[in-house]
């Protein structure tokens, strides 16, 4: 059983805080940019000192700034606010959690009079990547984050804080929470289809249909869906990701298929009893019009070039050679989401950053997935700050 991630997160600025991770996630927390005072012209332009000891600690923002209540309260409040912010985005490195790494990464950096966030270092790492994950959770406070400044006799002031970050690997539990399904990710037994002879793949081939739209547009490419099999047989759908932007009209017949699959599957088990599962499931669209079938070739070899080049970037000695080829798939269809993300990621791997920023960002406007919000406002940096 592979072991999961937990983060817990200790502030020596205010009160202690603890993170545990979670498989369940709420809504992120929305940030109150409005609620750090203006600093006067006076702290603009006077004491530069940066201090470790205030009469009032800079505050992460909060929706508490805007109550009448207590500085100790809003602190509290605060603290809560940055241990959501952190936790959504210090995330457990692979590296550190296939060497069993964990530990206590120390990060700090200065809170500006004016609120904004300056001078993020790492202090301690303990390897494996985690002291950069801490960083760049604090990097990206420096794009999306206004903070109250510290006071000292009323007047705003330059603050350090240290900040310790721990990582700890936990023994997993045997499901996640989607929504309001528990879904089972350790299974005795898998969820099966029954229906088509037990062919899924035959069983989509058949129902799935190019939609009714003119087809001269050629729209081409590919869906990925992630049901879920309910113990009665049930079929949802959780999550859909359109790489090539085809929209609504392929999405829903994508849906319907999958969901009219309902009743030709014997749910999964865990120690004996009937559970909830995920099952994904990859639609490919390509227009039938002879006119397109131009298209359909290019698409079939950027395909089969893109598979080739994830064969050579997985070997250190050939790195370049695969970019090559990436470069060519890419180049036959610009806006292929998954082209993008292989080629982006493979980029940011190899510190080629102005890549990468343009592969990863593209691909989130194109199939909206936020796997990579965490390190854009890092890897997309103007190399000047």
């Amino acid at each position: 059983m592979k072991p999961i991630v937990a983060l817990l997160l200790l502030s020596l600025l205010l009160l202690p805080l603890c993170l545990a991770a979670q498989e369940e996630q709420g809504e992120a927390p929305s940030f109150d940019t409005t609620a750090a005072p203006a600093p006067t012209p006076a702290a603009v332009v006077g004491d530069t000192t940066i201090y470790s000891f205030a009469d009032e600690a800079p505050r992460f923002p909060s929706p508490c700034e805007r109550y009448d209540t207590t500085a100790v309260a809003k602190a509290e409040c605060a603290q809560r606010f940055l241990l959501d912010y952190i936790y959504q985005r210090a995330i457990y490195p692979v590296e550190a959690r296939e060497e069993g790494i964990s530990g206590t990464a120390v990060v700090a950096f200065v809170v500006e009079r004016n609120g904004f966030v300056n001078r993020p270092e790492v202090l301690r790492d303990p390897g494996g990547g985690l002291g950069q994950s801490a960083l760049r959770a604090v990097i990206g406070m420096q794009r999306e984050v206004l903070w109250r400044p510290a006071f000292r006799d009323t007047t705003a002031v330059r603050f350090r804080v240290v900040l310790p970050v721990r990582f700890r690997l936990e023994d997993p539990k045997p499901y996640v929470v989607i929504d309001r399904d528990t879904v089972y990710t350790d299974l005795t037994k898998a969820a099966t289809f029954t229906g088509n002879g037990g062919d899924l793949v035959g069983y989509f081939d058949e129902k799935i249909t190019y939609p009714d739209i003119a087809q001269d547009s050629c729209a081409t490419g590919q869906l990925d869906i992630q049901l879920i099999i309910q113990p009665n047989g049930l079929v949802k759908v959780n999550d859909i990701i359109d790489y090539n932007d085809l929209g609504v009209n392929f999405t829903s017949r994508a849906i319907d298929a999958a969901t009219g699959s309902f009743g030709q599957w014997i749910a999964a088990e865990y120690e004996g009893r009937k559970v909830a599962s995920a099952y994904d499931v990859t639609f490919n669209f390509t227009p039938t019009d002879p006119g397109c079938q131009y298209v359909v070739d290019n698409y079939a070899r950027a395909l089969t070039t893109m598979q080739e080049a994830q064969l050579l970037v997985s070997d250190s000695t050939t790195i370049d050679q695969g970019l090559v080829k990436m470069d060519e798939a890419v180049e036959l269809f610009p806006r292929d989401g998954r082209f993008r993300i292989l080629r982006g990621q493979v980029r940011l791997d190899n510190n080629q950053l102005p890549g990468a920023c343009e592969d990863l960002s593209l691909a989130r406007e194109i199939a909206l997935i936020d796997w990579y919000d965490g390190v854009l406002p890092l890897i997309c940096r103007e190399p000047t700050e």
